[in-house]
């Protein structure tokens, strides 16, 4: 495992959107408001799902090595 690898993963976009939705979502629970925690996580689901979904599909496209590149024309 790499340091610098983990260290990134951890400041990407989708880290900081599930280290938050859990923050929100334990505080509700702690302050016993079971509606709000209930909306925090249902909003909070989607785009985190959204986001694990983008990364699945650019790491395939970048597996693909049926990939086709184009140069440019020798002049």
């Amino acid at each position: 495992m790499n340091l610098k690898n983990i260290a990134l993963q951890l400041c990407t976009c989708t880290w900081i959107e599930i280290m938050t939705g859990a923050g929100i979502t334990l505080y509700m629970l702690y302050l016993q408001n079971y509606m709000l925690a209930a909306l925090t996580t249902g909003l909070f689901a989607p785009l985190i799902g959204f986001h694990f979904a983008v990364d699945k599909l650019s790491h395939y496209k970048d597996d693909n090595e049926r990939l086709i590149r184009i140069r440019p024309r020798p002049r």
